[in-house]
């Protein structure tokens, strides 16, 4: 009883903490997801490592931080459901056969960037940066470092802006989704050249398979006539086996060894969408306003766990090379590829910008390759910079590429091609009233 009580003590004080960052990256014309993962990668790392030790261990003991990365986890879940049901693109805005080159844009340099790396590192040769893993499970790491695009972080910032349901949000999104369930099969592989465990790749793919099957199998039995009426009937209820499910999913990909965010993902798709005011998406809103109080936990928690790694000692050198190969391969890769994709000139510069954001997703393949011994303390520093610099400088980047190609969402504006319609892309705006925001959760 007094271990609950001392958990959600420190869950309220977390939660009361984020609301005054999210302010505060809001005065710095920053997205608020960005004062929260401020919150958790720089203020706590900072006050647990100066504060007493025997107090920050009493305060945050294993068992409260334990409680703390279950609540985080849990509405991390509950969030991307509501994204994975909504990051579905229209028929209308691009053809099929252009998602190929969406993803081989987004993906395909920053694969190539990685190894670049590796080469350097391996190179350079610094005990601070060269772990003591193979140089094959190097290679493939940073390979996987330089390829991903944070789900959850991108998500929020289409929230944020407004402009999640624009084509560059719902193809950003679907294109990201991709790119991480593809980094975490890389990781897995680069996790089993480091102990040499085979095994652990093979699992890795049934689960990847075995869930697609789940979802279509879900997607159908949520499709009958019978589930609308029970949401309609009972929202309450629904929304609670919805976030059961949600959760239940999450946590079973990430025990296998994948990312929660592709369970979570998989229950938001297998979710049939009936129109805005339909009771599923309903349903889901509900659901995903849940999550959106809680996903400031899970970046916290993951501040926890950088302040007990204690890394130190870094490359400017490095620390140059990671950030100008990252931003270079996503935004470049990202516009290249969006634009063979025909995508019009601003929204492939959108589209390139938005794929740059790293965030947590980056944080958790970084942790996982120092805990393997793949890289030491100074290559994480430098590369954990570059995930916190990326991501920072999407909202900027966006608001120039808003300049040199201007579009008002939910208000006529003269796009590219010289056709007036409600946005540069020409698909209508999410409405205010469907926007989620941090007040209202």
């Amino acid at each position: 009883m007094a271990l609950a009580l001392h958990a959600l003590a420190v869950l309220a004080v977390v939660l009361v903490a984020a609301r005054p960052a999210r302010r505060m990256a809001t005065l710095l014309r920053q997205p608020p997801v960005i004062g929260e993962i401020a919150l958790g990668l720089l203020v706590v790392p900072v006050l647990t490592t100066t504060a007493d030790p025997s107090l920050a261990n009493t305060v945050l003991s294993a068992e409260v931080t334990d409680h703390l990365h279950t609540v985080g986890l849990a509405g991390l879940a509950l969030y991307l459901t509501g994204v994975g049901h909504s990051a579905r693109p229209r028929r209308s805005e691009v053809p099929l056969s252009s998602y190929g080159w969406l993803l081989a844009g987004s993906l395909l340099p920053g694969l190539f960037a990685g190894m670049l790396v590796s080469g350097w590192v391996v190179w350079r040769d610094a005990p601070a940066e060269r772990g003591t893993a193979p140089t094959a499970a190097l290679v493939l790491l940073l390979a996987a470092v330089f390829a991903v695009t944070a789900v959850p972080v991108l998500a929020r910032i289409l929230t944020d802006r407004g402009i999640a349901d624009t084509t560059e949000g719902r193809l950003s999104l679907l294109v990201a989704v991709s790119i991480d369930t593809l980094t975490w099969l890389i990781l897995t592989a680069a996790l089993a050249a480091a102990t040499s465990g085979g095994g652990r790749l093979v699992r890795a793919v049934a689960v990847i398979a075995a869930g697609a099957v789940v979802a279509l199998v879900l997607r159908r039995l949520l499709g009958r006539k019978a589930v609308g009426r029970l949401c309609a009937r009972w929202p309450f209820p629904a929304a609670i086996v919805l976030c059961a499910i949600a959760i239940a999913a999450a946590m079973a990909t990430e025990q296998v060894g994948l990312t929660a965010i592709f369970g979570a993902v998989l229950v938001g798709i297998a979710v049939p969408q009936d129109g805005k005011q339909g009771p599923r998406s309903r349903t889901v809103r509900t659901v995903q306003r849940c999550g959106l109080l809680f996903v400031p936990v899970f970046f916290v928690t993951a501040g926890l766990q950088l302040a007990t790694d204690r890394p130190a000692g870094f490359s400017w050198a490095t620390l140059a090379l990671v950030l100008t190969f990252a931003t270079a391969a996503k935004v470049g890769g990202g516009y290249v590829g969006a634009r063979a994709a025909r995508l019009p000139t601003g929204t492939a510069l959108r589209f390139g910008v938005l794929m740059n954001t790293r965030g947590l997703t980056e944080i958790a393949v970084l942790q996982a390759g120092l805990s393997a011994g793949i890289f030491s303390s100074g290559l994480f520093v430098s590369l954990a910079l570059m995930a916190a610099v990326t991501t920072a400088a999407t909202s900027p980047l966006l608001s120039v590429v808003d300049r040199r190609y201007p579009t008002t969402y939910g208000s006529a504006t003269r796009p590219e091609h010289g056709t007036v319609t409600s946005t540069a892309t020409g698909v209508p705006p999410r409405p205010a009233s469907e926007e989620l925001s941090h007040d209202e959760a």
